[in-house]
């Protein structure tokens, strides 16, 4: 999945950039992280987040904190409404709306399953568009010779 990498890039990097020891452990731990939905890249952020105030101090904790939500806002509502609209060929702004739904209507679990619902959706309703001809034709009777 791409989203996980993203982030882990994106957190290694500001870690790096800020010469935060244990940048590249701190951004495997993002990576895998990540693939825990929604609550994944927040718990392995925060304790990037930490690590620095231990190795580097407060402000640079905080500047820590400003990347890892630059990042993971930057993934969660530009780079994963594209990447998965592609993967499942639907618009972008269908993948936000079906994922806002969901959280709304069940939760983190709708969140999870809204939008394969909306691509189960959106294929079915495709293959009956694309295939209504009309009224079904008639049944053509072949007499035979008695």
């Amino acid at each position: 999945m791409k989203a996980t990498s993203t982030d882990a890039l994106g957190i290694g990097l500001w870690l790096v950039i800020l010469r935060v020891h244990f940048a590249f452990p701190l951004a495997a731990l993002v990576f895998i992280g990540a693939f825990l939905p929604i609550v994944g890249a927040t718990i392995s952020g925060t304790i990037a987040i930490l690590v620095a105030l231990v190795d580097r101090g407060p402000v640079t904790a905080l500047l820590v904190l400003v990347g890892v939500i630059a990042v993971q806002q930057l993934e969660g509502h530009v780079l994963q409404p594209i990447i998965m609209g592609r993967a499942v060929s639907i618009h972008p702004l269908a993948v936000i709306v079906a994922i806002a739904a969901g959280v709304v209507l069940a939760g983190i679990i709708g969140a999870l399953v809204a939008v394969p619902i909306v691509a189960v959706l959106n294929t079915g309703i495709r293959h009956l568009v694309q295939h209504r001809t009309g009224p079904p034709p008639e049944a053509v009777v072949v007499k035979a010779d008695p």
